[in-house]
């Protein structure tokens, strides 16, 4: 059973995360345009979402393409 000095404890450790990492909305803008960047050289992409989320584990990212098609590129090779 948790005190309420341990839920104190977490919910200050919490707030310090979320601080390091001063602005996560500018975090997952920055993020979405490098992934759609790179996802654009495989698919015509219509609609790309990037969620992220600080927790006291870490950080989490999530993301969600929706695109039109797959574009053709070259045989990988094989690595035998």
């Amino acid at each position: 059973m948790f005190t309420i000095a341990d839920i104190g404890s977490k919910r200050l450790e919490k707030v310090l995360v979320k601080d390091k990492t001063e602005d996560p909305k500018r975090l997952a803008e920055i993020l979405k345009s490098d992934v759609l960047n790179l996802l654009q050289n495989y698919m015509e992409v219509e609609n790309l979402n990037v969620n992220f989320d600080v927790g006291l584990d870490g950080y989490k990212f999530s993301i969600d393409v929706e695109a039109k098609r797959i574009k053709v590129f070259g045989i990988l090779p094989n690595k035998s």
